[in-house]
């Protein structure tokens, strides 16, 4: 764990993974209930941490994972990413928790010129592009505008609340672009996971049902409105906007960090939105993919 958290802070890694930066960073990392211990790998040379990877095991209807890792700058060009690579491969390839692993992705924020070259001699292909949108602290934070009808509950921890949030996601994502389907097992590991806020998941209700949700997440260098959703049946209502809303105002009143989020560069609904709320392009994140096979 020393080493782990000494590699993910190195700044030519922590520029890639801002996610992880903080004291509990590694452990956020290891939280991550699609990150199983076991697929995470460190390289050492003369007996110092010099880079780390993982496969996060998606087990969607056409299960995928996703590699991440990097390499110290220091230490790059002596083949260690390669093995890296090979390693946490081999691993999605040979582990039983999720079969049938059809595909594997890389990603990295963009410009780096390395990862693309990276990707390219490993046979990865263009897979998507995300954005990462930032809105600027101080400008005006509009109140809510609640729909009629829409009762708001903080999420409790309780099952019941979970099979809401569970039932409203899938409705919400299904048909996206990789698409994983929550479970309330899947839900309660997400909500046990190190900087979990329970105050920062909203859930919105209509006639008894959750119709939409929020849920807000605080990085060690930024706040991020972590999952916004509505199913079908209550969109063009206004309660996407309303709960972006409500997203924006808790990361103001609960941190001084920027305010930002990720959003498919190919959802044109979601990025409608967020720009009328003020939300700007900040960073470009890259995804690659190619059939998984030890490499």
């Amino acid at each position: 764990m020393p080493a782990l958290r000494a590699v993910l802070a190195e700044p030519s890694i922590a520029e890639q993974y801002d996610m992880y930066a903080g004291d509990d960073g590694a452990e956020r990392l290891l939280g991550d209930p699609y990150t199983p211990a076991e697929g995470v790998r460190l390289a050492w040379v003369g007996g110092e941490p010099a880079g780390f990877a993982c496969a996060i095991l998606l087990p969607s209807d056409a299960p995928w994972a996703m590699l991440r890792g990097g390499v110290l700058a220091r230490f790059r060009r002596r083949g260690i990413g390669r093995a890296l690579h090979r390693g946490v491969s081999a691993f999605v390839d040979t582990q039983a928790s999720v079969p049938a692993v059809a595909e594997v992705a890389i990603a990295a924020w963009q410009p780096l010129e390395i990862a693309t070259a990276f990707a390219e001699r490993l046979g990865y292909h263009h897979d998507r592009w995300f954005w990462l949108m930032r809105r600027e602290r101080g400008a005006s934070s509009p109140v809510p505008d609640w729909p009629a009808g829409i009762e708001r509950r903080t999420f409790d921890g309780s099952d019941a609340m979970l099979d809401d949030y569970n039932a409203a996601y899938n409705d919400s994502f299904a048909g996206h672009y990789r698409f994983v389907p929550s479970t309330r097992e899947r839900a309660r590991a997400f909500a046990s996971r190190p900087g979990f806020r329970a105050d920062g998941l909203l859930l919105a209700y209509r006639d008894g049902r959750c119709v939409g949700f929020c849920i807000d997440v605080l990085h060690a260098t930024r706040g991020e409105i972590g999952t916004l959703g509505t199913v079908h049946s209550a969109r063009g209502i206004g309660l996407g906007r309303a709960l972006l809303r409500w997203g924006t105002g808790w990361i103001e009143r609960e941190s001084t960090l920027p305010v930002t989020l990720l959003v498919d560069g190919d959802n044109e609904g979601a990025l409608v939105l967020y720009r009328s709320e003020g939300y700007e392009v900040a960073r470009t994140r890259r995804i690659w993919a190619r059939a998984a096979t030890s490499a």
